[in-house]
């Protein structure tokens, strides 16, 4: 049968056909079909004309099937099985799901959720792995071209196919250690921050998209010009340069895990954290409330795995004290 006859096939026929076999009788398949016997007799009229076979001779007891019928009730069989099957609900064994996630996150939103996603993968689905790369401008091209599968970040907009998510919202904040002159002070002013060496972490001047970005241009907009004496993408490098007396800015949930790492080390002195300096959050768009947005490409929105996988993300992060919900 070449494929354009095979288009001449309605699944509808297979079932009349099948059932009808398995009853032996018209009139008890088209009660069982919820159908007319008068339209199923016309279902078994259009089989024959398209097997070229009678399929079915009438006997005292019911209908007998011919030795054709029997041949095709065996072929059948099975195919309405897989149709069976492919119509069934999709279902995830995240058990014994053996699949790779790669991401691009941010070290600020990495640190959300890291770790009990580690342990979760772990304890729930031990064949799952991840691969993780710094989110950075070209990130976006990672996902367009499949190199990457989710990413994070504060993203203000994104291309097409590129569907996203608000995970929600996180604050900053300045860390000082007692080397800094106002380490005793409860809170900080753009003035007092100006006037010492502080570190910045992944402030990217040429990204548009990072969320410190306009507050940068709006400040040296007032003559202010909050240049950071170091900036770095190394949490090492900025360790050091808090315990020599340097401010840094950064998302509270890396500033909490400063604070817990630097006082664990008996050569690093105390830290604290302070909010960000008023006027610098007043000039902010987010007002210090910075959006936190997942992305990922189209063609993965419907795919249970991806799915699972990221909504995993966005409910550990959202069950942090550094995320708030939106």
């Amino acid at each position: 049968m070449r494929l354009e006859e095979i288009s001449k096939l309605d699944i509808k026929l297979l079932v009349a056909f099948v059932t009808i076999m398995e009853e032996g009788s018209v009139s008890r398949a088209a009660e069982r079909l919820n159908l007319t016997q008068p339209a199923l007799s016309k279902s078994l009229q259009r089989l024959r004309e398209l097997f070229n076979d009678a399929l079915f001779t009438r006997q005292a007891y019911g209908l007998s099937p011919t030795t054709r019928a029997n041949e095709l009730h065996e072929q059948i069989r099975p195919i309405l099985k897989s149709l069976t099957s492919l119509m069934a609900p999709i279902s995830l064994d995240v058990k014994n799901l053996n699949r790779r996630f790669r991401l691009a996150v941010g070290e600020s939103e990495l640190e959300n959720f890291i770790e009990p996603l580690l342990d979760h993968l772990y304890q729930e689905a031990p064949n799952v792995r991840i691969s993780i790369s710094t989110w950075n401008d070209n990130s976006i091209e990672g996902l367009l071209n499949s190199s990457i599968d989710i990413g994070i970040s504060t993203l203000a907009t994104t291309p097409a196919h590129i569907r996203t998510k608000l995970v929600g919202y996180t604050e900053g904040c300045v860390v000082l250690n007692t080397k800094h002159p106002l380490f005793d002070q409860d809170s900080l002013s753009l003035d007092d921050l100006l006037s010492h060496h502080f570190v910045t972490h992944h402030i990217k001047h040429n990204n548009s998209n990072y969320y410190f970005y306009n507050t940068l241009q709006k400040l040296q907009q007032q003559g202010y010009d909050l240049e950071p004496t170091l900036e770095t993408e190394s949490l090492m490098v900025a360790m050091k340069a808090v315990k020599r007396g340097m401010a840094f800015i950064v998302s509270r949930s890396i500033g909490e895990l400063f604070q817990k790492v630097m006082c664990e080390k008996s050569e690093f002195f105390p830290v604290k954290l302070l909010p960000i300096p008023k006027e610098v959050s007043e000039l902010d768009t987010y007002n210090d409330s910075h959006p936190i947005q997942m992305c990922w490409h189209e063609r993965d929105n419907n795919d249970l795995a991806h799915r699972w996988f990221r909504e995993k993300i966005i409910q550990l992060m959202r069950e942090t004290p550094w995320i708030t919900a939106p």
